[in-house]
């Protein structure tokens, strides 16, 4: 099922002001010249504004409320501003959709991650004992988890002795 997509009605005179300015980038005289012979044309460079300025809503939008699951690969979306249920947050690397979830931070060997002060540094461990060891910057410790969350997810289980 589709939803139908919401338009966004900017002040008019943000509308008439980028529309000015694409159509002056452009070299268009439409909004320089008076007259009806160029309504067409100033129609055109408006729906153009308009179309810019929905995109610029739909990726605020996506940007702010969107989140995609931590699991590299794994394309669900949470709205947080509506969460589901399963979903579960880490402050330390995001959102885990319910599957990654269970899989990974409410099994019976949890990988939960979090930040730990430790000689004047941060550093993200593992609830299983996995360190990232020494980062530079949060994204690079958050990508170092998600490489360890894969190899967890895909790791298989020894053979049944027996």
């Amino acid at each position: 099922m589709t939803t139908p997509e919401t338009v966004v009605q900017p002040a008019e005179w943000l509308r008439q002001h980028i529309a000015e300015a694409m159509a002056k980038e452009a070299g268009s005289l439409a909004f320089r010249k008076p007259g009806t012979e160029w309504e067409h044309l100033r129609s055109e460079w408006l729906a153009h504004a308009d179309a810019a300025l929905n995109a610029l809503h739909r990726w605020e939008q996506a940007g702010t409320l969107m989140r995609l699951c931590v699991v590299p690969g794994c394309l669900r979306q949470l709205n947080v501003a509506n969460v589901e249920p399963g979903w579960l947050q880490s402050s330390a690397v995001g959102y885990a959709c319910p599957d990654h979830a269970a899989a990974l931070w409410t099994c019976e060997a949890p990988h939960r991650p979090s930040w730990q002060r430790e000689d004047d540094r941060a550093v993200l461990r593992c609830t299983c004992g996995w360190d990232a060891g020494r980062t530079r910057f949060r994204g690079h410790g958050t990508a170092l988890w998600q490489a360890h969350a894969l190899d967890t997810l895909t790791a298989t289980p020894a053979p049944a002795a027996g």
